[in-house]
């Protein structure tokens, strides 16, 4: 009795669960503490327990189990200890053992052990004869499951979705399973349950009218592509019943419920939609953050809120706030939470420009747990690293993430409107501009129809003035440029407006290059992009350039590059050095626009092998001179051409394949 109990009780409970006297079992005890066997009715050693248990029939410890759940229950044990002995009992006929099991459940989620709870729970189910009640159970084992391991090839999922179909899931617990089964792109399944909680609303069933309103709220911010069904249908102002079977039974999540903070998420994100930045929305989002521990049930408000802070564009608050709740996923041992996480801080490191550690970052979200199981979420992380991929130039590890088969949910929801600008990025980048173009035009038609059109989520009227401006059409550049200041109403009020201006600029239909360019080059400093403000740094540098104006240029330029190269934007920092085909670099020598005049032939020729890495020995050996003779013409070749260090040189010289034309020309 004592291997099974395997914790510290009073004697008077084993005298009852073996029905024995008291000093009989007193006697027992004393014997097997002097043999310093037990100490307070536990064994010493694991070893002599587990060697008890195992010379135990089987068939007795489950009879031992049953009625250690009985007697503890009886006296009012802890409901897991309670649980942990019906666990290994047989024939349970307890009315009282689902009840029981449920609340150990909650205990166990408490406590982060989710294993356990799990357990318990599946116990619950088999025990359960009401069919609803069963429903209810099957939806939080798939739920607290799911942080473990996302995949939907598991016996709860498929239970759920067979319980969905016969119509025994109640109708508060719709909104729920339809949520998890767009977060698995599960798109059918969640038709069904949203007919269904239409269904019951439309006969007027208080908790369906209810559930329906906070629902269709929830749609809205999350998968407004599904709003369709609810059209025309009026929203309610009640409380939210979305998770009303966990607040009348406080068994499981006696917190306040699910409900509360997933709708003070979403009106946060309408607000933002609606409204705009603000300082309330900051306040808001960051009480919300703070008063709602992580959770299987508060997982979804806290994206919500961190998507309201990176829309208004306050990054370090978001990306604060992401890191800390990331670190509470790994501290707490839940793998799918630690990539969600790591997803949206890929997506903030984009925003600010931090292409390597978004890579990294999502990347390694993917590897953790397998895309296919992170459902709607993987296509956040595909957009992070397509666009970061394209940035930096690898286009075709980009093009290997386009490859991922998304969930069909994408495209209704939210992550779509990442997903298609990223798609449109590289296929600008690739010079398909026809593609590029459906691409943005299709988040612009999204954003207005979604009521989603902010600046801060997606400035879609400058993508089109990039591709406008790539195929050469310089009107119509001018045209989706002006029209994004149009939207914003004034340039501070976004720094995105900044693109727009050296968009203009750019379309030659203006006479105030430099003036649009300092402004552009001020908006995108006073925002969170390095990579636009080396691009804009790049621009004005062009202009200062054609000014003549070859020291601000050249400070221009070498600001924009040290950003080029921290951010890993690589096609930039190429066009700044000048390394690429084409283009000439930016960077120039003082006082001269041709360094081929500048130094003397044998100078030139030092330069040129010096710059594309040769040491100095080896360049006195190809031009048969002395090592010395090398060091004094590096003396000169950095004092004509204004630089300091051997790597500056090949931004001065230029291509080294012209270099190759120049000397067959000769």
């Amino acid at each position: 009795m004592l291997a099974v109990l395997d914790e510290a009780v009073s004697l008077p409970i084993v005298a009852q669960i073996l029905d024995i006297d008291i000093d009989s079992l007193h006697a027992v005890i004393s014997e097997l503490t002097d043999a310093k066997l037990i100490a307070h009715t536990e064994f010493r050693r694991r070893d002599l327990r587990e060697a008890v248990l195992r010379e135990t029939p089987l068939s007795t410890r489950k009879r031992l189990r049953h009625r250690a759940a009985e007697v503890l229950h009886e006296r009012e044990a802890p409901d897991v200890r309670v649980a942990d002995q019906l666990l290994g009992a047989d024939d349970i006929r307890f009315p009282w053992a689902v009840p029981v099991l449920r609340r150990a459940a909650v205990a166990a989620i408490a406590e982060d052990q989710v294993t356990k709870a799990i357990a318990y729970l599946e116990l619950a189910w088999r025990l359960t004869r009401d069919g609803s009640e069963g429903a209810v159970i099957l939806l939080i084992i798939a739920v607290i499951r799911w942080r473990l391991n996302p995949s939907t090839a598991n016996r709860s999922f498929a239970r759920l979705v067979t319980a969905l179909r016969s119509g025994a899931i109640p109708v508060q617990c719709l909104p729920t399973t339809a949520r998890y089964l767009l977060w698995h792109g599960r798109l059918g399944e969640a038709r069904i349950a949203l007919r269904m909680l239409d269904e019951a609303a439309s006969t007027g069933e208080e908790s369906g009218v209810a559930a329906r309103g906070a629902m269709q709220e929830w749609l809205s911010c999350n998968y407004p592509g599904l709003l369709n069904a609810y059209d025309n249908q009026p929203m309610d102002s009640g409380p939210t019943l979305l998770y009303a079977e966990f607040q009348q039974d406080s068994a499981l999540f006696p917190q306040q419920g699910w409900a509360e903070p997933d709708e003070e998420a979403a009106r946060l994100l309408l607000d933002v939609f609606a409204n705009g930045a603000s300082d309330s929305i900051v306040a808001r989002a960051e009480r919300l953050i703070r008063e709602h521990r992580l959770d299987d049930t508060t997982l979804g408000a806290l994206l919500m809120a961190l998507d309201a802070l990176i829309y208004i564009d306050r990054l370090d608050v978001a990306g604060y706030w992401c890191e800390a709740l990331m670190l509470e996923a790994t501290a707490r041992r839940a793998p799918a939470w630690r990539s969600i996480f790591a997803i949206w801080r890929s997506a903030i490191y984009l925003r600010e420009g931090k292409l390597k550690a978004t890579i990294e970052l999502g990347d390694g979200a993917l590897v953790r747990v397998r895309d296919e199981n992170l459902g709607n979420y993987v296509g956040l992380a595909v957009a992070a690293l397509v666009s970061a991929l394209t940035a930096a130039g690898r286009y075709q590890e980009a093009a290997g993430y386009l490859d991922i088969e998304l969930p069909e949910t994408v495209l209704n929801s939210r992550v779509a409107l990442p997903w298609l600008r990223a798609r449109g990025q590289y296929m600008l980048a690739t010079n398909n501009y026809e593609q590029a173009y459906e691409d943005f035009a299709a988040c612009g038609e999204r954003m207005q129809r979604w009521n989603m059109d902010i600046p801060g989520l997606m400035a879609w009227r400058n993508d089109l003035a990039m591709v406008a401006l790539a195929r050469g059409d310089r009107h119509e550049a001018h045209q989706w440029a002006l029209a994004h200041l149009t939207h914003l109403g004034s340039v501070t009020r976004h720094s995105s407006s900044g693109v727009s201006l050296r968009l203009i600029a750019a379309t030659d239909l203006c006479d105030r290059h430099l003036e649009l360019r300092r402004l552009a080059v001020d908006l995108a400093s006073a925002g969170n992009d390095a990579v636009e403000l080396a691009t804009a740094l790049a621009d004005l540098a062009q202009t200062y350039r054609s000014l003549g104006e070859r020291d601000r240029a050249r400070s221009a330029t070498r600001r924009a590059l040290l950003l080029a190269e921290q951010c890993g934007a690589e096609p930039l920092h190429r066009r700044l050095a000048g390394t690429s085909n084409g283009p000439r670099p930016l960077i120039e020598a003082e006082g001269t626009d041709r360094t081929a005049e500048t130094l003397s032939p044998a100078e030139l020729k030092v330069a040129r092998l010096v710059a594309t890495g040769s040491r100095n020995r080896d360049v006195a050996r190809e031009l048969h001179i002395t090592p010395s003779t090398v060091e004094q013409h590096l003396t000169r070749i950095y004092r004509k051409v204004g630089v300091h260090r051997r790597a500056d040189l090949l931004m001065v010289l230029g291509d080294p394949a012209q270099w190759t034309m120049e000397s067959e020309a000769s």
